[in-house]
């Protein structure tokens, strides 16, 4: 169990719930979480529990110190007793805000975004994933740095130095929707992982139109996996981080209710040299009916052009398709249907999410997750016996 982090997440809680100078109270969740799998698992090391309950928790708060000096803090943590981690917690972010000289800095574990596209980012490369707590990807570990950002004419620019690397968190051992057969025996950043990272971005906007550029040095995000065999055979995997140079641009642009969008980067690493992008547009319309609701519809394509010794990577040649429809009504109702769908190896991933408020303080969501003709992707293969139905309730503070 990885009790570290999460102890230091509820000390450091606790520390901010005790001061009271210049803050506004804390705001969060508590959540209980129930998913369901139909199916005894690929693995047998896996928890084959059909019903998996399990309790998260977040908070944000924030201090304002003084009129220049703000401090910031988030944190997660979830208790699954059918995991491999027990109990888990992390300070997503916990970082002073000051401003010098018409600068804005921030310092301590900050978090990044650096996305148009709404299936998957590949530019955004700061912060590493979580893939336990979000299969996705969609929710990040904290990332302990010092960001500054300036204006320079109609460019926002922004530097950013990142002493230390943290590692993907993957599913392992008991967890479910897990890909890798056997465990991760060892660890290794090509540079070590206290070697520090820079990066520099700009964006601009001019009218409907956006773009941001990018430039990243330091260890990749994703791991490659180097088997480890005895006897018996594949025992386990070493996992080792590349030092890498990426180059990031980020394209939208607005015509009527649509919005047009790209990511390209260009990757160079000792295991490889490549190019990857994605592409896609975003549809809404509004007043389907004779009341407030609208539906968005979204359309993506990606390719990755890093060869098989490179660190392996979903949305290689993909195309995604998604619907999301908002009632827009006082329950904030919302139902999003995603597919993925593999064009090299015809695999799919069918996600269904519906959510409602409930009252003031409350939600209800249900979440079906089909993976579909998954035993030949290797992105995907270890989640073939792992269709989920999943329901979350959550009451807001």
């Amino acid at each position: 169990m990885r009790l570290g982090v999460a102890a230091t997440v509820l000390q450091t809680a606790a520390l901010l719930l005790s001061m009271n100078a210049g803050a506004g109270g804390p705001r969060g969740n508590l959540a209980l979480d129930v998913a369901a799998y139909p199916d005894a698992p690929l693995f047998g090391d896996q928890n084959d529990s059909r019903l998996q309950p399990s309790l998260s928790a977040s908070i944000d708060w924030t201090a304002r110190l003084s009129r220049d000096l703000r401090f910031d803090f988030s944190a997660n943590g979830r208790v699954n007793p059918y995991a491999r981690d027990r109990l888990f917690g992390d300070i997503r972010e916990s970082l002073l805000r000051f401003r010098v000289a018409g600068t804005d800095f921030k310092a301590g574990v900050v978090q990044e975004n650096w996305s148009v596209l709404e299936a998957w980012n590949p530019v955004d490369i700061v912060n590493q994933r979580d893939l336990v707590e979000d299969y996705q990807g969609d929710a990040k570990l904290g990332q302990p740095g010092v960001t500054a950002t300036t204006r320079y004419s109609d460019w926002v620019l922004s530097a950013l130095v990142l002493p230390y690397s943290r590692e993907r968190r993957i599913a392992e051992g008991e967890d479910r929707l897990r890909n890798l057969p056997v465990p991760v025996r060892d660890t290794e950043f090509e540079a070590g992982q206290g070697r520090s990272g820079v990066a520099l971005r700009g964006q601009h906007r001019l009218g409907d139109f956006d773009l941001a550029l990018s430039y990243f040095d330091g260890h990749a995000r994703e791991p490659i996996y180097r088997p480890v065999t005895g006897p018996e055979g594949l025992v386990g995997f070493d996992e080792v981080y590349e030092r890498i140079a990426q180059t990031g641009v980020e394209l939208s642009y607005v015509i009527g209710d649509s919005v047009l969008k790209g990511e390209v980067i260009y990757r160079s690493a000792d295991s490889d040299d490549f190019a990857g992008a994605g592409i896609g547009s975003e549809t809404t319309f509004n007043q389907l009916t004779d009341g407030f609701d609208s539906i968005t519809l979204y359309l993506e394509g990606y390719y990755d052009g890093r060869g098989d010794q490179a660190a392996l990577t979903p949305f290689q040649r993909d195309i995604y398709i998604g619907a999301r429809y908002n009632r827009n009504d006082v329950y904030d109702s919302l139902l999003d249907v995603r597919l993925t769908h593999d064009l090299e190896f015809h695999s799919n991933l069918v996600d269904i999410r519906a959510s409602r408020r409930i009252g003031r303080q409350q939600t209800l969501e249900l979440q079906l997750l089909a993976p579909l003709s998954v035993d030949g992707d290797r992105a995907l293969q270890g989640y073939e016996n792992d269709q989920r139905a999943r329901l979350s309730w959550a009451w807001y503070f």
